[in-house]
């Protein structure tokens, strides 16, 4: 592909927030700055679960994210990252370790990470970001995958990557009704992969395999009556040992289940096939009997009531 010269707007006002590809080592730039790369994020049926699928082409460059983009973000995401061609590497400025990425391997971060990252080039980058909730699976334990890279052409990633290549390349996969789904598939075959890796270091975490058990029950049961005591008997353990599980990664088993309706509710809202559905139907069925309590957890977990996103949501591909 040849290099251009684009606006960073050009690249979507998100990756203002990831940083700017600069030509420089010390990166200075604001919204607005004209960087030089070419690249492509992808909107419209993206902005329904507000996540982005981007790639990148460009020469040498270096990426700086300060704990003062950090804190614009309106919350934090799930970062992963695939060198499709060229080097790079992250180095984390809390610390922790480095991590380099060479071509066709594939990373794991979340954007509260401040870093420095440095690309040899021509590179070519390939990157998922997606909000905390659009995954399921608690950031904590997805923690023994942060600072390790792993082959995307092996294993499960040789699968899910050509996909995600497949879509960055051919926008037209997203249109019609089906898009969001597509969108949908995609984030669920890259946490797919991630559990993959997380079963390979099965051996840092021995209570995975459980809380991921569970987390896979919750989520084929989330719009069915669910409470300690039935969760722990049908996957054979302890409330006790249940409720160890999501504290020690974090969270609890109550605020996850309504975390997986919300985030439910959130995709059927923003579903083009269910536009005839009211709110306090799909709320129903995502297990919130009180309206006015869905709309005020709904805006206190995504700062816009359901409406105001169901909105802006179903208005996005004719802006995007």
């Amino acid at each position: 592909m040849a290099e251009r010269r684009v606006h960073s707007q050009d690249l979507g006002d998100s990756l203002n927030d990831w940083g700017l590809v600069v030509e420089s080592e010390s990166v200075l730039g604001q919204n607005g700055t004209w960087v030089r790369a070419t690249g492509d994020l992808i909107r419209g049926e993206l902005d329904r679960t507000q996540l982005d699928l981007i790639t990148i082409e460009a020469e040498r460059h270096v990426v700086s994210r300060t704990p003062a983009h950090i804190e614009r973000r309106p919350g934090p995401l799930h970062v992963i990252p695939v060198q499709v061609r060229g080097r790079s590497i992250l180095r984390p400025t809390d610390g922790s370790p480095a991590v380099s990425l060479d071509a066709g391997d594939v990373g794991y971060w979340t954007s509260d990470l401040p870093y420095r990252w440095e690309f040899t080039g021509p590179f070519t980058l390939l990157m998922l970001r997606a909000p905390f909730a659009a995954l399921d699976l608690a950031p904590a334990a997805l923690r023994p995958l942060v600072g390790r890279s792993f082959a995307s052409d092996v294993g499960f990633a040789k699968l899910v990557v050509p996909f995600a290549e497949d879509v960055l390349n051919d926008p037209s996969l997203l249109a019609g009704q089906s898009g969001t789904r597509i969108v949908q598939n995609i984030v669920s075959l890259f946490t797919t992969m991630l559990v993959g890796q997380l079963d390979l270091a099965a051996g840092r975490d021995r209570s995975g395999p459980a809380y991921r058990r569970v987390v896979e029950y919750i989520a084929r049961n989330v719009n069915e009556s669910l409470d300690l005591r039935r969760i722990a008997d049908d996957n054979d353990m302890s409330t006790r040992y249940l409720q160890s599980l999501f504290q020690e990664r974090g969270t609890s088993v109550s605020h996850w289940i309504r975390l997986r309706r919300l985030e439910s509710a959130r995709q059927a809202l923003a579903d083009p096939a269910l536009a005839s559905a009211s709110v306090s139907q799909i709320a129903a069925e995502n297990g919130f009997a009180d309206h006015a309590h869905f709309s005020r957890t709904f805006r206190a977990t995504f700062n816009e009531t359901p409406t105001q996103w169901r909105r802006r949501a179903l208005r996005a591909p004719e802006s995007g």
